[in-house]
């Protein structure tokens, strides 16, 4: 990942960049990607499945509907609005 990728995610994530070394965090991204990358390549077919998922009952909460957050709250921090709703720049 190199520089101009780390600047897009920042900026699609609303995040500042200013006085952080961008090199530094495009290193961190690479390293990253590569142990992902390296967990692929381990080779599984000869190890025993430790927990059966078909078997899991998930205990849920009761859905129980409140009170709504206010629109004006809720986009009062908003970095760009339009109709009422949140405005988001697909062009990055």
């Amino acid at each position: 990942m190199d520089k101009n990728e780390v600047f897009r995610i920042y900026k699609l994530a609303n995040l500042d960049l200013s006085n952080q070394d961008v090199e530094l965090i495009s290193n961190k991204y690479n390293k990253i990607l590569d142990f992902i990358d390296h967990i692929f390549d381990v080779d599984c077919k000869d190890v025993k499945m430790t927990e059966m998922l078909d078997n899991h009952e998930a205990i849920l909460r009761e859905d129980i509907p409140g009170k709504s957050l206010d629109r004006k709250d809720a986009l009062k921090n908003a970095k760009d609005t339009e109709y009422g709703y949140f405005r988001l720049d697909w062009k990055l």
